[in-house]
């Protein structure tokens, strides 16, 4: 019993605060620094972002793991160079001189892009990073391809810096229990800046036995000319590369960390609780990795403020990369009408939400209902005019055409506001009304998104978009109303 009114009390709370909260767009405004240890999928990470036109990166840190930090920044520096990117600044890290791993010897034979000779002096990371934190207007984004050394000496030196650091996006195999190279390299420093209650998102390949690269990805960028496909090219068919290409043995791995910073909806993020500042994934979507991946290979890589257009939506690939996984199937269940009602909705919308889908869904039904097309139906919203219902409203005239501007949608002043309208057309009436089941589905998923992130998170808001996604893709208009014929007395 105190459950249930510990949730009910969560909705409660939900309604009353999201009237004021609106969604947490694009994180992708904070100024970028990069941290790596220089294994070869960092390069392929590093490739991604440098190939993203209007990320704001401020400078790469490269800190002993893989390779010692005077290696690494050859490295860097050379892919710089690829990028027409000499002027970024490069500067060395933290370094122990400890045994390499197993793998050094084999990521100093490798070269990224055309060698470059020293022409700048080395930069100190510690002193570099402090003056950026302490001058930089904007809070800043931590990539953390490697060990977190540098960042940790920095934050012990000066722990005030700690509020410009809006969040570090880490790859490390786990945190429950704490493991991989990344954490043991350095694990002091790990446990430390764990310690220091600053935002971590922890990304993982999870052990997905399809996450690895084979000589197809550098046949497929052979074909291509862009700068991305030119690195890769230069990288994969080197001889030591092509051996382990042809095994299987090219893991996936820090580029992860690249496709969650540019597409976070493909990544299944979870809090720990009760340390609220760490989050990590429990899935993510291989293929539409691969096929970020595989865009920024061909130059046709788009991310912009969009909802669900990357451009004009008349291919799959013109879709945000977690729409295009449900559009055939949506498609094929719901028919082309539905789904231009959707996608049109979450434009006009301003963003991915179950209630505006749901409108959408019911003004679509109203229509088959009446056997009209757009810009006819008169429609009576009980919805009101404060989220989370009042969002049911875009969809309704979005899908029916029923805008406010033609003056065929009318807000009722009802004493209760609640997923339901009704529609009319030469003096006949139906109401819709979204079944209790389903809205207890809707208020039971707000209330775990409350619970885990809070309003004001920009997890809860990836979490909406997902719940919207699932109901997009698995509700069907003709199962999740009640329909009823009324005089249009309230």
């Amino acid at each position: 019993m105190i459950k249930k009114v510990f949730v009910f009390t969560l909705i409660l709370f939900h309604f009353f605060v999201l009237c004021q909260a609106s969604p947490i767009h694009d994180e992708d405004d904070h100024p970028l620094v990069i941290d790596t240890d220089c294994a070869f999928d960092d390069m392929r990470g590093i490739g991604m972002l440098l190939s993203c036109p209007g990320i704001n990166i401020q400078g790469i840190v490269v800190t002993e793991g893989t390779l010692l930090p005077e290696e690494g920044v050859m490295k860097i520096r050379s892919v710089l160079h690829e990028f027409s990117l000499d002027t970024l600044p490069v500067t060395c890290g933290m370094t122990f001189n400890r045994p390499g791993p197993a793998w050094r010897e084999f990521n100093r034979s490798i070269t990224w892009g055309d060698q470059q000779q020293e022409s700048n002096p080395t930069i100190d990371a510690v002193e570099w990073l402090q003056k950026k934190l302490e001058t930089c207007p904007d809070k800043i984004t931590y990539i953390c391809l490697g060990p977190l050394s540098t960042l940790a000496k920095v934050l012990t030196l000066r722990p005030e810096l700690k509020k410009k650091i809006y969040r570090i996006i880490w790859y490390n195999e786990s945190i429950e229990p704490s493991t991989g190279f990344n954490y043991t390299y350095d694990k002091s420093a790990a446990d430390f800046m764990i310690s220091m209650e600053v935002r971590i998102d922890l990304i993982s390949k999870l052990n997905k036995e399809q996450a690895f690269w084979d000589t197809d990805l550098y046949t497929f960028a052979g074909n291509y000319n862009t700068t991305l496909a030119t690195l890769l090219s230069k990288t994969g068919n080197q001889p030591n590369m092509m051996e382990i290409q042809h095994k299987h043995h090219l893991r996936m791995a820090d580029e992860l960390v690249s496709a969650y910073y540019l597409n976070p909806e493909l990544f299944d993020i979870t809090i720990m609780h009760p340390r609220v500042y760490i989050r990590f994934n429990r899935d993510y979507d291989l293929a539409s990795v691969k096929e970020v991946f595989a865009d920024m290979i061909r130059g046709s890589y788009k991310k912009g403020n969009t909802v669900v257009f990357s451009a004009f939506p008349d291919k799959p690939e013109m879709y945000t990369y977690d729409v295009r996984e449900i559009m055939d199937s949506t498609i094929a269940r719901y028919g082309p009408e539905e789904w231009k009602a959707c996608v049109m909705t979450d434009e006009f919308h301003g963003h991915l939400g179950s209630f505006s889908i749901i409108g959408a869904k019911m003004g679509i039904k109203a229509r088959e209902l009446f056997g009209v097309g757009p810009d006819i139906l008169m429609v009576t919203s009980y919805a009101g005019v404060k989220p989370p219902y009042s969002c049911m409203n875009d969809g309704i005239q979005v899908s029916t055409g029923a805008t406010i501007g033609q003056g065929l949608i009318t807000i009722a002043a009802a004493e209760k506001n609640r997923p339901e309208a009704i529609f009319t057309y030469q003096g006949r009436s139906i109401r819709l009304k979204l079944k209790d089941s389903y809205l207890e589905m809707v208020d039971k998923d707000i209330a775990e998104g409350i619970v885990k992130f809070g309003l004001t998170d920009d997890g809860y808001w990836k979490m909406v978009r997902r719940s919207a996604l699932k109901y997009w893709m698995e509700w069907d208009r003709n199962v999740i109303f009640e329909v009823e014929e009324t005089n249009n007395n309230n």
